[in-house]
């Protein structure tokens, strides 16, 4: 039987992976799309972790987290354009 929230929580693992391979290569290689890369990944795994808190009922640990997830996002984003 799989657990109900099995799909937010392998979203959630793929986005910490990508955001360590993307982490690391951007670390050797100093390039700033993959560092841009990886804090979105980082926001992608912020959010699936809100939405879990959320389907858990666990409302406080969710909301913080998909606000986290938003201010990152926005921070990326701002990078992006303006740098």
């Amino acid at each position: 039987m799989r657990h109900p929230y099995e799909k937010f929580i392998r979203g959630e693992l793929v986005a910490i992976g990508l955001a360590l391979i993307f982490g690391l290569i951007a670390l050797i290689q100093g390039l700033f799309l993959l560092i841009i890369l990886c804090l979105y990944c980082i926001a992608a795994s912020l959010a699936f972790d809100g939405l879990i808190g959320m389907n858990m009922r666990n409302q406080i640990h969710g909301v913080k987290q998909l606000l986290r997830a938003l201010l990152l996002f926005l921070f990326a984003t701002f990078l992006l354009i303006f740098l």
